[in-house]
């Protein structure tokens, strides 16, 4: 039987990692799902990124792509496995921050519409 692994909020996993996608629109917003195994703590780990998200009332964006584009998404493992030492702030994952493949363009791939 393998150890537990603890929360680490100090792991970090550099090289990008190519996880399985599906896109999911309602009208003009969409949501983007990365599906994938965290290499840290090698649980399955979902997470979701919304976009078409309504400008903020002074204008701009707040804090979110408008689309997906081709630069890698940034996230932190969002494994639903208890963690010994997570902290109550944080309700999944092992702490470790990753980098994901943007999804594929529409017609390749490893994109679900």
């Amino acid at each position: 039987m393998t150890p537990p692994i603890e929360y680490d909020p100090d792991a970090v996993h550099t090289p990008v990692l190519t996880f399985r996608w599906v896109v999911r629109r309602n009208g003009d917003d969409a949501q983007y799902e990365a599906s994938g195994t965290c290499p840290v703590c090698t649980c399955p780990m979902t997470r979701t990124w919304p976009f078409g998200q309504p400008p903020v009332a002074k204008g701009g964006w707040f804090g979110r792509r408008e689309e997906p584009g081709p630069e890698p998404f940034h996230t932190l493992c969002q494994c639903r496995t208890l963690h010994m030492n997570r902290p109550a702030s944080e309700p999944r994952g092992c702490g470790a921050l990753l980098t994901i493949a943007a999804p594929p363009s529409p017609g390749q791939s490893g994109a679900t519409p």
